[in-house]
């Protein structure tokens, strides 16, 4: 297995509350026993471009390749906005790209 980084834009069609800023980032991190609490490593999840309604998340996954990487991060970012009440279009993901690959989950 390997470890990616996959970047997914966005755009929000509906406003991002604070509230479900709150609730989208829960959504992505999920509820560890052993991290809650404690901050996300070095991954900065949620960027919101300024001046408009778009965005970046940043997801890391663990797949077999590539493809699998992208289709459970964006299936990863749909469940999660849904949980924030951005439910059909009212936050559209654009093609997600891979940033990073960590193969040493591999030799694990």
């Amino acid at each position: 297995m390997t470890n990616f980084v996959i970047s997914l834009p966005g755009t929000f069609k509906q406003e991002l509350t604070q509230a479900a800023k709150a609730q989208l980032l829960g959504a992505l991190r999920g509820a560890d026993p052993q991290e809650v609490g404690s901050d996300p490593q070095d991954l900065d999840m949620l960027t919101l471009n300024d001046g408009g309604p778009t965005f970046t998340l940043r997801l890391e996954v663990t797949a077999e390749d590539s493809r699998g990487a992208e289709r459970q991060a964006l299936a990863m970012a749909s469940r999660a906005l849904a949980e924030a009440g951005f439910q059909g279009d009212a936050a559209l993901l654009g093609q997600p790209a891979i940033t990073s690959i960590d193969t040493s989950a591999d030799s694990a």
